[in-house]
């Protein structure tokens, strides 16, 4: 895989393979819930004290049987080494070769930003040198570009747009191109569903060695011969995708090395392999990394290194790091206290309808902490919150119905629903 520059390739993934990987291990990597005891509220009003939270378990792979093995791989397998910091005079020679032109260097600096290598993730910064290298055709580019539209991740979501510089990529011999293009045409996003035309970019990246495809045309021969592929299987090609560079491939390996799922428990490996993928601004491995240095869980506990973590994952969107520092701000753990932050990442996470940030987010409302008071807000938020299956947010939305009139409660369910009252 080329690394133009001591840069990795962002192989920052589709959210149509994450529906792969789902359906083969079912969420081997963090998800947007909490997880060990990361930062929460005692109740809705009172920030101050910390419960202790359940430990989720993570989930499992599914247990499967089949003779099937991975094939031959063609493309080089060395295992990548975590993305190092560049210095100021590296970096200034980047962005001079980009802004001149040179497709490569607008490739780096675009991994540069959405990698958060400089320390925080910016995603429009990103976007806006993927396709400054895509348009005049730089094939890892346009990969990258098409990523971006598909997860709605520094532009707004949009398949069609993502077929289209898949596409463009694929049609260059990307083998990561060929496998997202082939996930679109076999789901139907941004393109009429075409199970044919999936397995023609299917086979064309599977015949470069890349693993992901593989283990798709593995899990359609195992569903039609009855016979499921093994957890080592599955182990084999997602260590081989991670080798690859795979993120989401990097995240689930992690989770069956953490879990010894197909592969003997290996706490280092496990770490070594969501590092990786935090290393390429995945947004679940951010987390993970960051609830990891949280609770101290195999490496020594350290609120610096989660706040770090934590605030890459949430500059790259993920909803519940962007609530958890949200809490971590409001508590002042590895952070000076700050309600304005905490309001502002609060309301991140809830415009992406997550219920805690919603109920936290009615709770400044209802109080006036860092923003002034707003009971019609506080009632939108408290009631979308309960609508999402909160309970505190039920009792919360219940009690300050007793303080507003008729015609105020419908104004803050018309704001909840996004139209005037």
């Amino acid at each position: 895989m080329n690394r133009p520059n001591g840069f990795y390739p962002a192989a920052l993934k589709s959210t149509v393979l994450m529906a792969l990987i789902l359906v083969v291990a079912a969420g081997c990597g963090p998800g947007q819930e909490r997880t060990g005891n990361e930062p929460k509220p005692s109740s809705t009003n009172r920030l101050g004290r910390v419960q202790r939270a359940r430990r989720l378990a993570p989930d499992s792979i599914l247990p499967q049987e089949s003779p099937v093995q991975p094939q031959t791989n063609p493309i080089p397998a060395a295992t990548p080494q975590p993305l190092q910091p560049i210095s100021s005079y590296e970096l200034e020679t980047l962005k001079s070769n980009a802004t001149a032109g040179d497709v490569t260097a607008q490739n780096a600096l675009g991994n540069y930003y959405a990698a958060g290598q400089g320390g925080r993730i910016d995603l429009t910064e990103a976007v806006k040198w993927y396709r400054a290298a895509a348009e005049q055709g730089q094939p890892r580019a346009q990969y990258n570009l098409a990523t971006m539209y598909a997860q709605g991740r520094g532009v707004t979501r949009d398949d069609q747009e993502a077929v289209k510089w898949f596409s463009q990529s694929a049609q260059q011999g990307d083998h990561m191109a060929q496998y997202n293009l082939g996930l679109m045409y076999a789901n139907g996003q941004g393109v009429t569903a075409d199970n044919a035309e999936a397995n023609k970019w299917f086979q064309l990246a599977a015949e470069q060695g890349d693993a992901m495809a593989q283990l798709k045309l593995a899990m359609a021969n195992a569903k039609d011969s009855n016979l499921p592929l093994t957890q080592e299987q599955l182990a084999a090609f997602y260590l081989q995708a991670a080798q690859q560079g795979f993120p989401e491939a990097q995240a689930a390996i992690g989770s069956m090395y953490k879990k010894g799922r197909g592969v003997e428990p290996n706490a280092a490996e496990a770490l070594n392999w969501y590092s990786q993928a935090a290393d390429q601004g995945d947004p679940k491995a951010l987390h993970w990394m960051a609830v990891t240095y949280l609770n101290g869980d195999g490496v020594p506990k350290d609120l610096n290194q989660a706040v770090q973590f934590y605030t890459k994952a949430a500059d790259a969107g993920y909803a519940s790091s962007q609530y958890n520092l949200g809490m971590m701000y409001v508590l002042g753990q590895g952070v000076e206290s700050s309600e304005a932050q905490a309001l502002q990442l609060f309301q991140k996470a809830a415009d992406q309808n997550f219920p805690s940030a919603q109920r936290q987010l009615g709770s400044f409302y209802e109080t006036g902490r860092a923003t002034a008071q707003d009971l019609v807000e506080a009632y939108r938020w408290y009631s979308q919150a309960a609508a999402n299956g909160d309970p505190e947010a039920t009792r919360a939305m219940n009690a300050l119905s007793q303080r507003l009139t008729p015609d105020q409660i419908k104004e803050a369910e018309a704001r909840a629903k996004g139209r005037n009252p």
